[in-house]
């Protein structure tokens, strides 16, 4: 599970990875990967605790675990999350780092996939995204909750 401290610790890990490395291009594109996957657990970890009180149940991890990386672009594009404003807002800049981790992790090695600059907004926004799912209201939570987590059915 994702402790309270672990997403601020894994983008604490992007930005030393830019402060230490940033003149390698395999360190910013490590950056850039680490600082999405810390918005994933912020999503997964704010997603389970909307739904189960207790984060030392086994269900708990089970439901934390459910959020796939696949679906997040379709669910922030429909229903709720794209007609509430935070909503939407999160699921933008989401969507965003998801494209730019795809990038770190999956294009050959070439130079200058991210300068230092854009490897740093990149973090930046991660942190700030990541803030705005801990400041989420309950009824939000659930809400992202359900449109992340479960399959939208046609009725």
């Amino acid at each position: 599970m994702a402790s309270p401290t672990m997403v601020s610790r894994l983008l604490d890990a992007a930005e030393l990875l830019l402060e230490r490395g940033g003149r390698s291009g395999a360190f910013r594109r490590r950056a850039v990967s680490t600082a999405y996957y810390a918005v994933f657990h912020s999503l997964a970890k704010s997603s389970a605790g909307a739904l189960l009180s207790d984060d030392a149940a086994e269900e708990y991890v089970r439901v934390y675990r459910a959020l796939d990386h696949g679906p997040l672009k379709s669910a922030f594009a429909t229903g709720p999350l794209k007609d509430r404003d935070n909503l939407r807002e999160i699921g933008t800049t989401v969507i965003l780092l998801q494209s730019e981790r795809h990038k770190a992790d999956y294009l050959p090695p070439t130079k200058g996939v991210f300068t230092v600059k854009r490897a740093r907004e990149l973090v930046d926004q991660a942190r700030d995204v990541a803030a705005a799912i801990e400041q989420l209201s309950s009824d939000d939570r659930r809400t992202l909750a359900a449109h992340l987590l479960f399959k939208n059915r046609a009725s």
